[in-house]
């Protein structure tokens, strides 16, 4: 083959990389992924990064408390991560499928754990109530039965060493 020819073809080649390089990657600037939580109260927009970029609350949102809300926010960002990982996945595979730089890119694709429930079961003696904040107190503890008082000491006045 004539190098001049050789040449050609390594531009042509090379150009239309380039072109298909800028073509993803407007593809995956252009990629969000936004997903409502099951029970419609929290709604999250996170960029093909997975990097949270919109939350909005319903007003079923107030029907939750702020441990439960925050369950509710973290899986939903935490699906959308996932999403916005596979459509970036799907727009470098027809380029990089089948090679060691895919699959190193999609191991690091979020895997999803099941479902947290909306309104996870109380735990008596959690440290985490699952009470809203604007929730009345708990009830005081009922008062404890006085100790008994020690007996004076004869000799200092100052009852007995042991309380």
């Amino acid at each position: 083959m004539e190098p001049e020819r050789m040449i050609a073809d390594l531009e042509a080649r090379a150009e239309d990389l380039a072109r298909r390089s800028e073509e993803m990657q407007q593809q995956i600037q252009q990629t969000a992924a936004t997903l409502r939580s099951p029970d419609g109260a929290v709604t999250v927009t996170v960029a093909p990064n997975g990097s949270l970029q919109h939350i909005d609350f319903s007003p079923r949102a107030v029907d939750f408390s702020h441990v439960q809300l925050g369950q509710v926010v973290m899986a939903t960002v935490q699906r959308a991560q996932a999403q916005a990982a596979q459509q970036v996945a799907a727009i470098v595979e027809p380029q990089f499928g089948g090679t060691s730089a895919m699959e190193f890119m999609t191991s690091f694709i979020p895997k999803l754990e099941e479902e947290v429930p909306a309104r996870p079961p109380v735990e008596e003696g959690s440290v985490l109530q699952q009470d809203s904040w604007g929730a009345p107190p708990p009830r005081p503890a009922p008062p404890r039965a006085p100790r008994p008082v020690a007996e004076a000491d004869d000799e200092d006045g100052f009852g007995t060493v042991l309380r």
